[in-house]
């Protein structure tokens, strides 16, 4: 094993101890002390033209716009393998995942006045897991699979502004607590890690070569 395999692999167990503890955090309903002087810290800040921001920022991991991206890089042949097929599959067991546990805790969203309709479960947030795997996971494979240096750093930027901003924008818009995004980022971490390691095993079977797309 790789040193390079070995820090991914201790930091997917890192994440998913850390998830654990938040997890049991939650059911023991022991976050008040952390998520209330964070998320009053955040209502704070509620402008119009920031809000604005944030709504737009939040529906960049709406299901409609990654399914939207999931089919554009289904579709043309050149992203299909690369980048269509593993962020699709890794967005939808993402998302059932994120289901699964919202439903199993059970947690009620904050009881505050929510600046956009969110229906179901808070715990964890669903669009803050979207955000970190798909975007995160999209900058991994672009370093992996895009030549160009250019462009690797523009996407880079890209792709990093929904990953980093989506779930500070859950919290804004009084739809999740802090600890929400912080479970989800901790599993969105981890399935990152999981689906790195599927890619690796799949290149090395199929021999496809890092820096495909130009």
């Amino acid at each position: 094993m790789t040193n390079s395999v070995f820090i991914r692999r201790a930091a997917a167990i890192a994440a998913l101890v850390a998830f654990a503890v938040l997890l049991l955090c939650v059911v023991k309903d022991c976050t008040a002390a952390f998520d209330d002087p964070v998320r009053e810290w955040f209502y704070s800040l509620r402008r119009p033209a920031i809000t604005g921001t944030a709504i737009a920022v939040t529906t960049l991991a709406n299901k409609y716009v990654i399914i939207g991206l999931c089919l554009l890089l289904l579709i043309i042949p050149r992203t299909r393998m690369t980048f269509g097929i593993p962020l699709s599959v890794g967005a939808l067991v993402t998302m059932l995942v994120n289901s699964l546990v919202k439903h199993l805790v059970q947690r009620p969203r904050p009881d505050v006045m929510h600046l956009v309709t969110e229906h179901g479960f808070s715990f964890p947030s669903g669009h803050s897991i979207t955000s970190m795997f798909f975007y995160g996971f999209a900058i991994w494979l672009v370093w992996r699979y895009v030549n160009n240096q250019t462009a690797r750093r523009v996407l880079t930027i890209l792709l990093a502004i929904p990953m980093l901003l989506v779930g500070p924008t859950r919290i804004y818009l009084g739809v999740h607590f802090p600890t929400d995004v912080l479970g989800a980022w901790c599993l969105g971490f981890a399935a990152i890690i999981l689906f790195i390691e599927l890619v690796c095993v799949y290149d090395k079977k199929t021999e496809l070569k890092p820096g495909g797309v130009k």
